[in-house]
């Protein structure tokens, strides 16, 4: 009988084990938005993220100097793989005939912020563009640093993943108008 017992209780053990979830993951929308596309050629070339960020877990900033992660929230690729597929999609498929260029930089911020009024997300992307056939050693023809910043859909993973998508493509619209000017 105890046999049974424990058997039974291992059983109701094992199946809990299995079917508990795992982390929520995220990825940001990479449908192109309704500005996509643009007059000029932009390839993204290399991308990184600053340390904070290179955590697979989506950041909260809860004050000027303490952060924390969400707990069972994190992304379903690492961040600059993420953010090149977005801004790829926003800058759109490339045309022989246009001007060409890359851009390379550093994600400093994409992250939740708490504050009084509620939880914000905020993006801010360090870029140099660069013409497609100068060397990534050469001075860029723009060195740039781009901050977006806007209310989260909702204080939830999902919410702040929703704006910071919709923020990405405010900053790729503004890289494409700079990129154009050149």
């Amino acid at each position: 009988m105890k046999q049974i017992m424990f058997l039974a209780l291992f059983g109701a053990i094992a199946a809990g084990c299995v079917t508990s979830g795992g982390p929520d993951l995220y990825t940001l929308n990479m449908a192109p938005s309704a500005q996509a596309g643009s007059p000029v050629n932009i390839a993204v070339k290399r991308l990184r993220v600053a340390e904070p960020l290179q955590n697979k877990r989506i950041l909260i900033k809860k004050s000027p100097t303490e952060v924390e992660y969400y707990a069972a929230a994190q992304w379903a690729a690492s961040l600059d793989e993420l953010l090149a597929e977005k801004l790829s999609a926003e800058f759109g498929p490339t045309d022989p005939e246009r001007r060409s260029y890359v851009i390379s930089g550093v994600l400093q911020a994409f992250e939740q912020v708490d504050s009084p009024g509620g939880a914000e997300a905020h993006v801010r992307l360090a870029v140099e563009i660069r013409e497609a056939s100068a060397s990534h050693y050469s001075t860029p023809a723009l060195a740039k640093t781009y901050t977006a910043r806007g209310p989260a859909v909702s204080a939830t993973p999902g919410g702040v993943v929703l704006s910071l998508s919709d923020l990405l493509e405010t900053i790729a619209r503004e890289i494409v108008a700079d990129a154009a000017a050149l």
